[in-house]
């Protein structure tokens, strides 16, 4: 587990809440700690600082098919469905290194879907097991809009 990973589970209290998933599916702390690691904790979501929107989503994506259906499949269609509001975070981090973290003005600078959105940030974050389980053999991005349209 990364340090990053830790320090966003600490700081929004999320260790209880993400036990189970861990523990039904291991390989889903892998792929957190590199979504983590890959989106950081600085970069802001459309309300709340990104990783932990995408955090939030997966588990409500989790707890709702977690009796009825694949709840791992549920919580990385989850992780993944904020990934259209992401930019090379690398490049954002250094810019913004010393402030703090709040809402920045600036728009991608090409319109792309959710779909693909999803699709890049995962290509770039997952091992290449995970990534083939996930998105190859469940699809978990087939849920998200492939339409400009609807992409945010």
């Amino acid at each position: 587990m990364s340090a990053v990973f830790k320090k966003i589970i600490r700081d929004y209290k999320l260790s209880t809440r993400l036990v189970p998933v861990f523990t039904l599916a291991p390989e889903l702390e892998l792929a957190c700690s590199r979504v983590a690691e890959f989106v950081g904790e600085r970069f802001m979501g459309a309300q709340e600082p990104l990783v932990k929107e995408m955090l939030t989503s997966a588990l409500a994506g989790f707890k709702r098919v977690r009796k009825t259906g694949d709840s791992h499949i549920a919580f990385m269609q989850g992780l993944f469905e904020h990934a259209h509001l992401f930019e090379p975070v690398p490049v954002f981090e250094a810019r913004y290194a010393e402030l703090e973290t709040g809402m920045v003005d600036e728009r991608c600078p090409e319109h792309i879907t959710q779909r693909s959105a999803a699709m890049q940030l995962a290509a770039r974050a997952l091992t290449g097991e995970n990534f083939r389980m996930y998105f190859e053999d469940y699809d978990v991005a087939h849920c998200f809009s492939d339409n400009e349209a609807d992409a945010g």
